[in-house]
Parts: C-alpha cells; sequence; structure tokens
C-alpha cells in the first residue's frame, strides 16, 4: 500500500475512532481533509458517503444488537433524509467549483464552531421520553440535505433528537441505523451527475478510508465511555475550523 494510501487509511481510523467517542465527526473530519487536500468538494463528499455505506451498516446492526434503535424514529428519518440528500448533492455537484469550494468551507468550520461550542456546554443527558408532538421527518430532511455539503448528519440529526428528549441511546442509534441508507442514495446521486468515471478515480482513496474506519470500530465502541468527550469535541472543532481557514479567507477576500 502506498504512503498515500496509508494516510488516508490513518484518516478513516481517526475519523471512525472520534464519530465512535462523541457520536459524530465522521463526514466532517474526512470531507474536510481530503478537500484540503485539493479534492473538489463534491467529489470530497462522493468519497465519503460511499465509504458510510459498508462502515454505518455495520454501525446499524451493532446498534440493533444491543437494543439501540427506535424502529418508529429510524424510519421515519429515512425518506425525509433521503429527499434532503437529493437536493443537497444535486447542488453540491452542479455549482461551479469556484462557488461550492468555499461554501463547504464555510459550512464545514461553522460544524467546527458547532464541536466547540458542544464542548463547552458538554453535559450528559438525562434519559428522558420525548414529547409526543416532536416529529424527526423534518430533522431527518435538514440531515440528509446539509450532509451531503461534507457531513453533518450526526451533527444535525442526532443532537436534535437528543435535544427534544429522546434517549441518547436510542437517538445514537436510530440516526446511525438510518444513515447508510442514505448516505447510498446520496452516493447514487454523485455518480449520476458527476459520472461513474470521476468516482472510479476515488476508488482506491475510498477504499483505504473504509478500511481504516473498519479497523476503528471497534475499539471506538470500547473506548467511548473511557474518554473525555468534552476534550474530543473541542479538538475535532479546532482541526476542521484550521483545515477550512484558507477557503474561509478566500471567501471573505471574495466577498470584500
Amino acid at each position: 500500500m502506498s504512503s498515500d494510501l496509508l494516510l488516508y487509511a490513518a484518516l478513516g481510523f481517526a475519523a471512525q475512532l472520534i464519530d465512535g467517542a462523541i457520536g459524530m465527526g465522521y463526514g466532517v473530519i474526512a470531507s474536510s481533509v481530503l478537500v484540503a487536500t485539493g479534492m473538489p468538494p463534491a467529489v470530497a463528499s462522493a468519497a465519503v458517503h460511499v465509504t458510510k455505506i459498508p462502515t454505518g451498516i455495520a454501525s446499524g446492526l451493532s446498534h440493533w444488537k444491543f437494543g439501540n434503535v427506535d424502529w418508529a424514529v429510524c424510519r421515519r428519518l429515512i425518506l425525509p433524509g433521503i429527499i434532503g440528500g437529493i437536493i443537497g448533492a444535486s447542488v453540491i455537484a452542479l455549482l461551479p467549483l469556484h462557488i461550492i469550494r468555499p461554501l463547504a468551507a464555510l459550512y464545514l468550520g461553522l460544524m467546527g464552531l458547532v464541536m466547540i461550542l458542544r464542548a463547552v456546554r458538554w453535559r450528559r443527558q438525562p434519559a428522558t421520553i420525548a414529547e409526543p408532538g416532536k416529529r424527526p421527518g423534518l430533522v431527518g430532511f435538514l440531515g440528509g440535505l446539509f450532509d451531503s455539503f461534507g457531513g453533518g448528519w450526526g451533527p444535525i440529526v442526532t443532537s436534535t433528537l437528543v435535544l427534544q428528549g429522546r434517549e441518547p441511546r436510542l437517538a445514537v442509534g436510530s440516526a446511525n441505523t438510518a444513515e447508510p441508507i442514505v448516505a447510498a442514495v446520496q452516493a447514487a446521486v454523485f455518480s449520476f451527475w458527476l459520472g461513474a468515471a470521476t468516482l472510479t478515480t476515488i476508488g482506491n482513496t475510498a477504499a483505504a478510508i473504509m478500511v481504516g474506519a473498519v479497523v476503528a470500530a471497534p475499539l471506538a465502541a470500547f473506548l467511548v465511555n473511557r474518554l473525555p468527550g468534552r476534550l474530543i469535541a473541542a479538538m475535532v472543532g479546532v482541526v476542521l475550523i484550521g483545515l477550512n481557514l484558507p477557503a474561509l479567507f478566500a471567501l471573505i477576500k471574495l466577498l470584500f
């Protein structure tokens, strides 16, 4: 395996390890690194969504085994998530590169800021019963929409489900179980707009990321209750902002 592929495998390992520890971060971390290496945002997002399919299925099966899935919530996330994902993937694939790159950097930088704020206000949510009036459909739509720009399903869907009063383990399990289905549709949309030939050029990259992520999955499950989530979330936020600063500066110059 070449040194580049080893680095991509390390990226998948680190992203999955962090995601397993705090319930989010895989997509935004992997996308930020790929975009920072010069990969077009649409191609980077496509690569990440391809890798989410097998890793997401493994994660969903694990949550199902341990009873962490609320199937009613999971079902209600999937269709709106698919609709939002189709719209988001089409937008990022069709916009000109000089427009989408700074917009993607702005979004990923904001996700980094969200993670830092979560770290500052970190607290373990008590297990409570969700209010009957809360519906996960809109949450799924927004998660799928913004996830296409380089990650966001976990930060949007999992966090909102918990804030609505759902038991944290069920929020994480239900969101993770629905995610690979949404990701598969998004990958298909990227393939349609970008062309299958474009996606074949990132095949080795996606495979290396997947290998690293699969290796990290059991370790992440082991460490999830042993590492300080506040510290990890803060570090991820700082890394995301740092990776996207060059493109953010370019956007500021463009506007002013």
